[in-house]
């Protein structure tokens, strides 16, 4: 299989996932919708495999470069987020101190903990893959 044969099935994939999707909306079915999805992605997953689509070094790059910029967007939004929503239940707001909008910090406690997360797993991968390719971990 071809490439553009393979972007015209995933295009035709795309196309029935959707379908599926407004179908179970429309009814409320959301076992439709989750079974509807989930053979879409798992379809395509045995159809790459199965054409075995290469890359070359420029994608791979172009590919790094983007996940370290999402990552250096994603990381500071979400911790600066769960600072703005932590703040106004510490401050004493009169709207905030009587508990009416107690998701406000759960939600910021929320965001802290998946941003915290996510520093965390970076660092791990960060020292993995320093250790894999070669970085020197005890430099003199």
């Amino acid at each position: 299989m071809k490439s553009k044969t393979y972007r015209q099935l995933r295009v035709l994939v795309s196309f029935f996932v959707v379908m599926i999707v407004a179908v179970a909306v429309f009814r409320e079915s959301y076992l439709l919708l989750t079974v509807g999805v989930i053979t879409g992605i798992s379809f395509m997953m045995l159809v790459r495999s199965k054409i075995g689509i290469k890359t070359d070094e420029r994608e791979l790059t172009v590919q790094e470069k983007a996940a370290r910029l999402t990552y250096s967007i994603f990381a500071p939004t979400i911790g600066l987020t769960a600072l703005l929503l932590l703040i106004p239940t510490k401050s004493g707001f009169s709207v905030f101190r009587n508990g009416e909008w107690l998701f406000v910090e759960t939600t910021g406690m929320l965001l802290a903990y998946i941003s915290l997360f996510l520093i965390i797993i970076y660092a791990l991968s960060y020292h993995f893959f320093n250790r894999k390719f070669g970085g020197k971990t005890d430099e003199k």
